[in-house]
């Protein structure tokens, strides 16, 4: 703001002016506007402002400090009193003055004023500089956080990092099957497919999936099984095909490359991604998709909040509140919608968010922050999460007009703190490598010189079941035989047979068998036996004497060869200079 002091004052009406007055030492008598800015400015520009500075209480001084050192020398209401959870005086208590009820302006006043075309508090560019002098920095905004979450009746926590690691080779296998099924024209999940996916998950979902009694019923619903199939498509691994989601040659290329590295590129994708706006999983408040530009953009969110997660300590649990308000303290803020009128509960007119107190922070950017933490930071593994149920976890849209029946605004009213853990710290790039901790397996395998491999000890995970499938036939519950056509169809794929080696190796306690040794290394020979080469182009002759001479012409022949009695091929690269020695020897080539 480059408004001088002068310029400020000169926006007051004479009352106001003559308020701040009030708290000039030795302020002589005026009455004109003219006389009583000058007589402010010469006072606060000259020697009488560190007096004028000592009547501010401690946080009328804290309130100035943090407006002299912004960077615009602004002054927020919202991140001042999300800091210090506290807010300075503008107005002396118990006092009366010209404006109805309000009352006398505060010494505080001298020093922040407020400008009406930008609609922001700012200190005056020649005052801060004097500030600048003697006011010290405020302290840092600090984000508290404990060695464990704070209690609470019938809270869960969800220790995420090992999960994700196994679920995204779970759902990578999954989509290579070509089992998801999504929207063609939303993308989303189908019922049938949050179901399939829902029965994969290691841990289960967030919360059990229950089924609606009635329209009205209240469900939370997936939430991980949502969000893998959206990771997976913004991140460019999975492609629809119709209905289905398929693996790109990128998705191909992660099933054989470390998860942890899998799980940070899909958070960065995800991102910028315009697939979603996870504020639309707030269904209860209707109206986002209404004419106009109703939404925010999204990339501007996220990055917020994954600059505030920058911020978090590994290892240490973190509550939402705290998080929230540590992003509204380092002006970590962002929109969520440009137009909160357009946005209702139940009814648009009367339900409408636009009313006072039905669009304030902790109803739509909260929610917000919450949807990104629970349905995508914590699915990719990157916090560990302690939850309520969300029902009647919140009471903070109680007051709104038509939420007399409902248990919860969000299904992410239950989450209550979080904790960045290490695959957390590498995936948001606090950590430049990571290597997950090794989980020793209860399994037991025994491979049959039949080609049977049978389970005798434990049960095979999720991922293990899938990589079995995909080189064998099941037989029955825990008993696959080894396929050689689905083994070549692996291999055509990209994947290698060297990981289904190792996994029956390092479950079977005997040396595999000669038998089972011979066909895998028959497959992996066979399996890239023949390969695609370069295109080409078939080219069909008049007759069957012209496609001879072109073939044994010393001219043309080095350049195709003969692929049926009147059909030539020739490579695609090759094609302008077969045209040119066609011409040589006196015959055309029409596309």
């Amino acid at each position: 703001m480059s408004l001088t002091l002068r310029e400020a004052l000169q926006n007051l009406t004479v009352p106001d002016l003559k308020d701040l007055m009030l708290h000039v030492p030795q302020a002589p008598t005026g009455t004109r506007k003219d006389e009583l800015v000058e007589h402010i400015a010469h006072a606060m520009l000259g020697s009488q402002l560190k007096v004028i500075w000592s009547q501010l209480d401690a946080m009328q001084s804290a309130a100035v400090a943090e407006a002299v050192h912004h960077p615009l020398g602004e002054y927020s209401s919202q991140r001042f009193s999300a800091k210090y959870q506290n807010v300075p005086a503008f107005e002396v208590a118990g006092s009366k003055t010209h404006r109805y009820s309000s009352g006398k302006k505060s010494a505080l006043a001298l020093f922040i004023h407020f400008a009406l075309k930008e609609r922001c508090y700012f200190v005056p560019a020649d005052l801060r500089a004097r500030l600048l002098e003697f006011v010290a920095p405020p302290p840092p905004v600090g984000l508290e956080s404990s060695e464990t979450p704070q209690e609470g009746e019938g809270q869960f926590e969800r220790s995420t990092e090992r999960e994700a690691l196994q679920e995204v080779v779970v759902m990578l296998r999954t989509i290579e099957q070509e089992r998801i099924v999504v929207s063609d024209k939303t993308a989303l999940p189908a019922s049938s497919t949050l179901q399939l996916l829902g029965a994969k998950l290691v841990g289960g979902d967030f919360y059990p999936v229950v089924e609606k009694k009635d329209k009205w019923d209240q469900t939370i619903g997936p939430i991980k099984a949502f969000a893998w199939p959206m990771l997976l498509q913004a991140g460019a691994l999975a492609v629809r095909s119709g209905t289905r989601l398929t693996l790109s040659p990128a998705g191909l290329k992660a099933l054989s490359a470390p998860p942890a590295d899998v799980l940070r590129a899909l958070w960065r994708k995800w991102l910028k991604t315009t697939l979603l706006d996870e504020f639309s999983r707030v269904d209860a408040i209707k109206g986002q998709g209404g004419a106009g530009r109703v939404m925010s953009a999204v990339a501007p969110r996220r990055a917020a909040i994954e600059q505030a997660l920058r911020s978090c300590p590994v290892g240490r649990w973190v509550t939402l509140d705290d998080f929230s308000r540590f992003m509204r303290a380092s002006d970590l803020q962002f929109v969520v919608a440009h137009d909160p009128w357009k946005l209702y509960l139940c009814e648009r007119q009367y339900g409408s968010l636009g009313y006072d107190g039905s669009h304030g922070w902790n109803i739509l950017q909260d929610r917000y922050i919450w949807a990104v933490l629970l349905e995508y930071a914590a699915t990719l593994g990157m916090i560990d999460v302690a939850c309520l149920d969300p029902a009647d976890a919140c009471d903070d849209f109680r007051s709104m007009w038509g939420a007399d029946e409902m248990r919860f605004l969000s299904r992410y009213d239950g989450l209550c703190s979080f904790r960045l853990n290490a695959l957390g710290a590498y995936v948001l790039g606090l950590r430049e490598s990571y290597k997950p901790v090794a989980q020793p397996s209860n399994v037991g395998i025994s491979v049959m010189p039949s080609l049977r491999v049978l389970v005798v000890r434990g049960t095979l995970s999720a991922q293990d079941a899938l990589l079995l499938d995909q080189w064998a036939e099941p037989v029955q519950e825990g008993c696959w035989l080894l396929d050689r056509q689905k083994s070549l169809a692996a291999i055509e794929k990209g994947h290698d047979i060297a990981a289904l080696k190792q996994f029956l190796q390092s479950h079977d306690e005997l040396p595999l068998p000669e038998l089972v040794e011979s066909f895998l290394q028959r497959c992996e020979r066979d399996g890239g036996a023949l390969k695609t080469g370069a295109s080409a182009v078939l080219i069909e002759c008049r007759d069957i004497e012209t496609a001879a001479a072109v073939a044994t012409h010393q001219e043309t022949s080095p350049l195709c060869l003969r692929a049926g009695p009147k059909t030539l091929v020739v490579r695609t690269e090759l094609l302008s200079k077969f045209r040119e020695r066609l011409h040589v020897i006196g015959l055309g080539l029409l596309s």
